[in-house]
């Protein structure tokens, strides 16, 4: 194995142990959000490592920690601290699945099936689509992308084009779904919105797969 292999090997299993020590607190959010609170400037630090490793590992909805951090930094803050940990882990998910290759790579992807698989003309624009389409795992883009011809400049600057306004509307959906009984008809407004981008991002999806299917 080369040393570049090895190195990300070593980081995927650094990430699973981390992650395996923080599940409790992210599955309970209240807990989370109470020792992000307790640590001071370094739960920061740790809640971009949580967010990071969403990009490895979706154990919860990126949204539910978007909203934490709506509530406890302000919508601001909030929101570039959940695009900087997605842009984060999503880089560094795309280098290990290079790096790993396609034998790694390649059983997270078959649960997608075709939305596994990025086109080698449109990869730019299917990155956009997938991540305005949420109910993908951001974790398996990521390791499809790595496999993929894309270049790791443009495979960012899609990521963060979809990553703006997806995590935008999950910081709205995950702040009122932690104050449901403060927002109902917000929230209600958040569930329509997010359903119009899925549906927009999904129909732009299927035309450009249409597109490029050989005619017969």
């Amino acid at each position: 194995m080369s040393r570049k292999k090895l190195t990300s090997a070593i980081v995927l299993l650094l990430s699973l142990v981390i992650i395996g020590l923080l599940y409790p607190q992210i599955q309970h959010p209240d807990l989370f959000q109470d020792l992000i609170l307790d640590l001071g400037w370094k739960g920061v630090l740790l809640d971009l490592l949580a967010l990071s490793l969403l990009m490895f590992f979706p154990i919860i909805p990126f949204a539910l920690l978007a909203g934490i951090n709506i509530v406890i930094y302000g919508w601001s803050a909030g929101f570039l601290l959940s695009l900087t940990g997605s842009l984060l882990g999503s880089s560094l998910a795309f280098f290990i699945s290079r790096l790993l290759g396609q034998e790694w790579a390649r059983p997270h992807l078959n649960k997608l099936g075709k939305w596994g698989k990025l086109s080698d003309s449109k990869n730019f624009s299917l990155i956009i689509l997938a991540r305005l389409i949420f109910i993908l795992p951001a974790a398996a883009v990521n390791y499809a992308a790595g496999v993929s011809p894309i270049r790791f400049r443009s495979f960012f600057l899609a990521t963060l084009i979809g990553n703006i306004p997806i995590i935008l509307w999950e910081s709205w959906f995950g702040h009122d779904f932690w104050h449901l009984l403060q927002y109902p008809r917000r929230f209600s407004l958040a569930l329509l919105t997010g359903a119009v981008i899925f549906s927009c991002a999904w129909l732009l999806w299927q035309y450009i797969d249409r597109q490029e299917k050989p005619s017969t």
